[in-house]
């Protein structure tokens, strides 16, 4: 375990010399509203190694060691951002192995399947939804947390191999190099769109204003503790009490028996100030335009498609991974080479002969 910067600088000398690295991070964004990178898991010839990026350490040494490097992850695209956001730190090269055994038509590509599979070793995922936030780390929380790169280098040599095989390390570099880029780019969030959960298209006017107000109670009540949204209520909860309040019924059964006369105040303060928007002012259902059936994009997605699966079919993977169902009918509406090339990797273009 990593807690001192003298630790810290002797882990980024070995990094900086080491001939392959795998990187892990955790989380408690189960747990908090303002998500933390509680731990950076590193691993390479040397050993493993668990920084603890709570101990107030600069990490401006091990990320520079970490950079120009290939490093191997598996399921990238979470500890990619976080690292990004938290760090700044954005790689030179990944492979992951997730991908890498979807590109070679493994069913089941989780760790813990492909770890069983490949070294007959059962991981607990006990740990999976732990508060990683929590110090000291109980021993089993580190034990899991180890198990997560000891595995990836001998993994990610057994999957390179048979992509090499196949001739598809290729296809394997430019999707990870493209994960790379996406998950450089910070999502904003939508103050039009993002109180719209799950269930919100089934209210009427009145009851979109309600839902409105009583995401924008829960966001602040979460913020104000620390807590993620779902602590405080839960989506469903969120959607019924807009319905009854909507139509003047009684919500009130609805509250969880625990929850303070103070939050319970405020929480019904938003329902009130839902229900006095004036109906001119209600949130709009967005539009749907109305358009006549394009029957020639029609075919070409349905040739695009037939390409695609018959593709997928040879090469034992599965057909999203060429291309999936949005991609297919936005290229069947526009086949100019711009949008071909924005949407799809030279190995899926190739493949559809586009």
């Amino acid at each position: 375990m990593i807690t001192t910067p003298i630790d810290l600088e002797q882990l980024a000398a070995g990094v900086q010399h080491a001939a392959w690295l795998a990187v892990d991070t955790e989380a408690d964004s189960r747990h908090c509203y303002f998500e933390k990178l509680c731990l950076m898991q590193v691993s390479h010839p040397q050993g493993d190694y668990l920084v603890d990026t709570l101990a107030g350490l600069d990490l401006s040494p091990l990320m520079q060691a970490l950079g120009g490097k290939e490093l191997i992850l598996h399921g990238a695209d979470f500890d990619l951002r976080i690292l990004r956001r938290t760090v700044g730190f954005v790689p030179a090269a990944v492979f992951d192995t997730d991908i890498a055994a979807r590109l070679l038509g493994v069913q089941q590509t989780g760790f813990s399947a492909l770890v069983e599979k490949h070294f007959s070793v059962h991981l607990e995922k006990a740990s999976q939804k732990a508060d990683w936030a929590q110090r000291p780390l109980p021993e089993k929380m580190v034990k899991y947390a180890m198990a997560d790169t000891h595995y990836l280098k001998p993994l990610s040599d057994i999957l390179r191999a048979e992509l090499v095989r196949l001739g598809r390390l290729e296809w394997l570099q430019q999707c990870c190099a493209d994960l790379i880029e996406r998950s450089a780019v910070t999502r904003e969030r939508d103050p039009q769109m993002e109180w719209r959960v799950k269930g919100w298209s089934v209210l009427g006017g009145a009851g979109l204003a309600v839902l409105r107000e009583l995401w924008r109670w829960r966001d602040a009540e979460a913020q104000a503790v620390d807590r993620p949204s779902f602590h405080i209520l839960n989506n469903e909860r969120l959607i019924v009490i807009a319905d009854l309040a909507s139509h003047r019924k009684d919500f009130h059964h609805l509250l969880p028996p625990r929850m303070s006369p103070p939050r319970r105040q405020r929480l019904v303060e938003a329902v009130h100030r839902g229900l006095q928007v004036p109906p001119a002012e209600y949130p709009i259902l967005p539009k749907v335009p109305r358009t006549k059936p394009d029957f020639r994009a029609m075919r070409r997605a349905a040739e695009i498609k037939a390409v695609r699966d018959a593709r997928a079919k040879e090469l034992g993977i599965d057909s999203s991974l060429i291309a999936s169902r949005a991609t297919i009918e936005a290229l069947a509406r526009d086949r100019e080479a711009k949008l071909v090339s924005e949407l799809l990797l030279p190995w899926q273009r190739a493949l559809l002969k586009l």
